[in-house]
């Protein structure tokens, strides 16, 4: 039970963050591309709307809040997060979320004026060589910047420079995409692993792409310090415009990892035990104290599934981990090799 216990804390994972979404592409070849807008000339209502119309087509509308200017709105489990938008494309995406303040630079080489279009949307047409630039607020929470590489004319590699909370790193997330971690105790550095608690205050997701036909389109990152760099790997079948989709995500959650012998001791472990040491496990570190509070009678009525999907791992030989949401639930589990 100590062993247990202890590597519980070793195990923990806080998740609470932001959502910024930076995305290179948009979508529709049969649209023509957006007439150019000089640097510091604010593009004219038909040029916004035609750049967030071949955005938003891309990304769709449901997700999209209402705009204040070059700002919006949306919420986490932890609350509000604000997103504004630069005045011009020389600025930098703004997140303010409760317990974390985040900025992302937008890959620009002329400070286009944004202008806010469509159905939720701040765009930046031209900011690049035929390239628009724009910004998404969504309602839980995201900023979605995209860039939209308009013909074969457009440059396929774009940098984003990020301006993270003090203390914090981004680390592989064995995805393909990055966390945005603070690490605390003796592990705690750039070589941080076991032996640490982990906060997790965003995440920024795998880099998707597609074309014009909606076919994917091989995408990639690159970090170097604090910029980010995604490479789009169009060819002479691809047809522009092109969308690619780094997305940054916010939300709350403790993230449990089990090792095979704790996932042979937990499937062996009786069931009012089972329930006592998850509750141990999950529970400790929810920042809710009205969900601290009843996180121990929500694993209890989860305690039969959470045991047999245990005892299934178990069998296969392999490691588990769960998702712990802010409320005190388990909102997800898998079994994986490891």
């Amino acid at each position: 039970m100590k062993t247990m216990q202890k590597r519980a804390q070793k195990t923990r994972r806080i998740a609470a963050g932001f959502v910024a979404t930076a995305t290179a592409g948009a979508v529709l070849g049969t649209m023509a591309p957006a007439a150019a807008a000089s640097a510091g000339e604010v593009p004219s209502s038909s040029v916004a709307a035609r750049a967030a119309e071949v955005v938003e087509k891309a990304t769709g509308t449901a997700d999209l809040t209402k705009l204040d200017g070059r700002s919006g709105s949306g919420r986490t489990g932890e609350g509000k997060v604000t997103v504004t938008a630069p005045e011009t494309a020389a600025g930098d995406v703004r997140l303010d979320a409760p317990n974390a303040d985040v900025s992302l630079g937008l890959p620009e080489t002329k400070g286009t004026p944004g202008v806010a279009a469509g159905a939720g949307t701040v765009v930046y047409p031209d900011a690049a060589p035929s390239t628009d630039i724009a910004v998404q607020p969504t309602s839980d929470g995201a900023a979605r910047t995209l860039v939209t590489l308009k013909d074969r004319n457009a440059p396929t590699t774009h940098d984003f420079s990020l301006k993270l909370p003090e203390g914090t790193r981004l680390t592989e997330d064995g995805e393909n995409g990055f966390l945005i971690a603070k690490s605390h105790g003796e592990g705690a550095g750039e070589d941080a692993g076991e032996g640490e608690d982990t906060e997790i205050l965003g995440a920024i997701d795998a880099p998707w792409a597609k074309d014009a036909n909606g076919k994917a389109v091989p995408t990639r990152y690159r970090l170097d310090g604090d910029k980010l760099t995604q490479t789009v790997d169009v060819t002479a079948d691809t047809a522009f415009p092109v969308v690619a989709d780094p997305k940054v995500s916010l939300g709350w959650s403790i993230y449990l990892r089990f090792s095979k012998k704790e996932v042979k001791d937990m499937a062996k472990t009786p069931m009012y035990h089972f329930a006592a040491v998850a509750t141990v496990m999950a529970c400790a570190k929810i920042p809710n104290a009205v969900a601290a509070a009843g996180c121990g009678a929500a694993l209890t009525a989860q305690a039969g599934s959470l045991r047999g999907q245990m005892q299934d791992a178990a069998k296969a030989n392999q490691c588990v981990e769960w998702k712990v949401s802010y409320v005190g639930v388990i909102t997800n589990w898998k079994r994986y090799k490891c």
